[in-house]
């Protein structure tokens, strides 16, 4: 019997222990990421919303459930998380339902752009804090990577334990407590950056959206429609990353299939208010609280009137619910606004931090050259930079992709692309823009077929588009009537 109740006192304490190790080692997402708490915040309020958003960043960051509770007595909130993918969306939903049923749900289709799974990084930002349930569980399978196993979801200290070396103070101040970091699901910010110098979109090979990403969609509509919601889609007013006219009416075409409203806040600027040198935060991807407010009571109006949700500022309980929710919403202002060292909505420009890195670029693929220097994709941007000519401009925004920022610097003939991982700035694209600029074999716009075709034996064409492959890059020649229109490096990151 000692020897049992030994043995049992042994596992328990194991036990005890991987479990303290495990909750020591997982992100505690109260830093810089703190979308990564988003997820889980939702289980901790009252599951009785009339409006549910759901997205990505551009949900998140461009529409405030506070506002409409203060100007429209509605009681919303977002289930949004970073590079929220489409089945990843659906299955929120399907969570969601296990909790709740809404009277409306509104979706923001920017992440019908990806058709298979992305990231490890931003699926745990979106995973990791679901409840688990048969929800979580297909979720975790339609996101997964290659690289990934589900095993480590089940036991996140598979994946994690080599942070053990990276602890940091928060892994110990949040190992057991959390503190609120969104408003209903809402990333509040007050600063603000002009969109200057915005870039158009690169011209694609296809602009179709993928089967697997319609296919979530009509789950979507079909699950909403089964339960007696209303589905409405958004395009937020998001400058960058580009939406193609082609994507506005494929999304278009299906909501007057399945008689759905689709708004898209890009087309409303004038009617919302919307002015970009003041009501961004970033330059032009996600609105910063002066501009969600903006777009939100738009939105207010529609759900009040046309889809009768009603005002709710008459019920008790809520009321003393959302009033400890405002007073928390007006503390984040206040203190942000303290951050900034004053209580105006614009800031000037930050100043981009520069990159250092001592390793060497990659010399794959095509290099394109251009004032003696060479440029390969994946190449370390600072090298690249500093022995270029001066740029004529830079536009920056967080990217929706990587872990840190986007740029695309001008050049006059072509712009240069970069992706930022772990602090370190990369070469993803060049993309020329007159006839001025010419590839290392001579390809240059305005060139026939008849001319470029010798050039690249190796290439492959698929009707307009040319297309060569060299180690982790492709060069992209895009043809209208014979001749050259677009010619386009890329790193194989942006698949």
């Amino acid at each position: 019997m000692k020897k049992r109740i030994s043995a049992l006192v042994a596992v328990i304490v194991t036990l005890t222990g991987l479990w303290f190790l495990q909750r020591l080692v997982v992100p505690k997402y109260f830093g810089d990421v703190t979308e990564g708490a988003f997820t889980a915040e939702y289980y901790e309020d009252e599951a009785d919303h009339d409006v549910l958003f759901l997205g990505d960043c551009e949900a998140y960051e461009n529409f405030d459930p506070v506002f409409l509770w203060e100007n429209y007595g509605i009681n919303a909130y977002i289930r949004g998380s970073a590079q929220q993918l489409v089945w990843q969306s659906y299955y929120m939903l399907e969570d969601a339902l296990r909790y709740e049923t809404p009277k409306v749900v509104v979706m923001n289709v920017l992440a019908m752009k990806y058709n298979e799974p992305q990231s490890e990084a931003y699926n745990r930002i979106t995973l990791e804090g679901m409840k688990w349930g048969l929800p979580k569980i297909k979720a975790i399978r339609a996101s997964m990577t290659e690289e990934e196993d589900f095993i480590e979801y089940v036991f996140p200290i598979l994946r994690y334990h080599e942070r053990i070396f990276e602890l940091t103070d928060d892994d110990l101040k949040y190992l057991f407590r959390k503190e609120k970091v969104s408003h209903n699901g809402y990333y509040l910010r007050v600063d603000s950056k002009p969109a200057e110098n915005v870039p158009g979109g690169m011209e694609l090979p296809d602009y179709d959206f993928g089967e697997n990403a319609w296919d979530y969609l009509e789950k979507i509509a079909d699950l909403c429609e089964e339960k007696g919601i209303s589905l409405i889609l958004v395009k937020a007013p998001s400058l960058y990353p580009y939406w193609y006219p082609q994507w506005e009416k494929q999304i278009e075409a299906f909501a007057k299939e399945r008689d759905l409203k689709y708004i898209n806040y890009l087309e409303l600027t004038e009617e919302t208010g919307l002015d970009f040198n003041t009501d961004t935060y970033d330059g032009g991807l996600h609105l910063n609280l002066y501009g969600a407010d903006k777009i939100t009571d738009h939105l207010g109006k529609i759900l009040s009137s046309e889809y009768k949700i009603p005002d709710r500022r008459n019920e008790k309980t809520l009321t003393e619910r959302w009033n400890e929710k405002i007073e928390f919403y007006e503390a984040d202002i206040s203190e942000k606004l303290k951050a900034l060292g004053h209580t105006e909505n614009v800031t000037p420009a930050p100043t981009p931090t520069p990159v250092v890195s001592k390793d060497n670029a990659k010399k794959e693929g095509y290099g394109f050259k251009y004032k003696g220097v060479t440029i390969y994709m994946d190449a370390i941007a600072k090298d690249v930079l500093e022995a270029l000519p001066p740029f004529d401009s830079v536009y920056e925004a967080p990217s929706c992709a990587f872990e840190g920022m986007d740029r695309v610097y001008r050049f006059g003939s072509f712009e240069l692309n970069t992706y930022e991982v772990q602090g370190v700035e990369y070469i993803s694209a060049v993309l020329f823009k007159d006839d001025l600029a010419e590839t290392a074999e001579g390809a240059y716009i305005g060139m026939s077929w008849e001319e470029l075709s010798p050039l690249y034996p190796e290439g492959e064409k698929d009707g307009s588009i040319f297309v060569c492959e060299k180690g982790e890059m492709r060069l992209r020649f895009f043809l209208t009537g014979g001749e050259v229109t677009q010619i386009q490096y890329l790193s194989k990151v942006l698949d």
